[in-house]
């Protein structure tokens, strides 16, 4: 597809350290694993090895509350969340949701394996005042279609 771009966004460094701001995060020690970081390096070595590294995939470095209200990622079709923790479920789904097209999907990686994923769906979904028709991918993941 030459007219749609692919949008990494990530700290490339593991996770945040869990914020005052988001109480359903406070017993998180994601931000102490160092297994989470990735480097920016590595994941353009790894879309370049499957041949997916093009002009088109644009990367977006540092904490999603920082980077999201700077990037015009234009319309969206598929949103894809990785996030771990509450925080960084809900800043993305605040951020880009509405750039998600009427019929654009919805995926939750993490939804069905941490609490604090599902509660930033829901709190997410409750104040746009809507429930989301949530379909199983696994034993894990969730996705939906906009409407």
């Amino acid at each position: 597809m030459c007219d749609r771009n692919v949008w990494v966004c990530d700290s490339f460094e593991g996770l945040p350290p869990p914020s005052g701001e988001y109480p359903a995060d406070a017993a998180s020690a994601f931000h102490d694993d160092s297994e989470l970081a990735v480097s920016l390096d590595q994941v353009r070595a790894n879309f370049e090895s499957y041949g997916l590294l093009d002009d088109q995939v644009r990367f977006a470095k540092g904490w999603f509350r920082d980077t999201m209200p700077l990037i015009d990622v234009g319309e969206i079709a598929v949103l894809r969340l990785d996030g771990d923790m509450y925080e960084s479920t809900i800043d993305p789904l605040n951020y880009l949701y509405d750039r998600a097209v009427s019929g654009g999907w919805i995926v939750v990686d993490d939804y069905r394996l941490l609490d604090c994923c599902q509660a930033a769906v829901h709190d997410f979904a409750s104040s746009r005042g809507f429930e989301p028709d949530l379909v199983s991918i696994d034993h894990v993941g969730v996705y939906w279609r906009k409407a």
